[in-house]
């Protein structure tokens, strides 16, 4: 079975393909900031496949939802608002997500499915499952929460790296705040 992780492969994923072998399965996975046209990207993964092959595409959907009234005043909150403007303001919208299965149906896959998971950003719902969930993906979106916001505040919203750094502060508390419900939507697009 020969495989190709996207996220993995030295090449630049949106130029031309030239692969010399076809590929049982594709994967993609937290690519929603990396393509200024995933359409084009699942339209080579879909050339490059052998038949019968599969891709499979992992990514969440901004802004991230809430169970229970949204916290409008809160900082991430507002943080969801401003870097998912800033992603379309950047040519990379991260809410394409949401067209992986349209795209697919068009480009001639078969048998397109959609199954959604949440990823909590605190430990705040009941359960083992999700409070390990929200574990990770904390740590994760902790870890790169200044890179992520310096590039799409700074270059295409107009703050400074002072501003951005200040309102990180609150954004990080609001991120471990277990009175906000707050969750990423995740797609899989088989």
């Amino acid at each position: 079975m020969t495989i190709l992780y996207m996220s993995r492969t030295p090449n630049d994923t949106e130029d031309d393909w030239a692969f010399e072998t076809k590929f049982d399965f594709i994967h993609g996975r937290a690519l929603l900031s990396c393509f200024t046209d995933p359409r084009s990207v699942i339209r080579k993964a879909f050339d490059a496949l052998a038949p019968g092959g599969y891709v499979e595409m992992q990514d969440g959907i901004f802004p991230m939802q809430y169970v229970g009234d949204e916290p409008v005043d809160s900082d991430l909150y507002k943080w969801n608002q401003l870097v998912t403007e800033g992603s379309h303001r950047s040519g990379r919208p991260w809410d394409n997500t949401l067209y992986f299965a349209q795209w697919m149906r068009e480009i001639g896959f078969e048998d397109v499915e959609e199954k959604n998971f949440y990823w909590p950003t605190s430990p705040w719902p009941k359960g083992s499952y999700y409070k390990k969930v929200a574990a990770y993906f904390q740590k994760d979106i902790l870890k790169g929460l200044e890179g992520i916001s310096m590039k799409i505040l700074t270059r295409f919203m107009g703050w400074s790296e002072e501003n951005v750094r200040a309102f990180l502060v609150g954004v990080t508390r609001d991120f471990k705040d277990r009175s906000i419900h707050a969750c990423l939507r995740m797609l899989v697009t088989p």
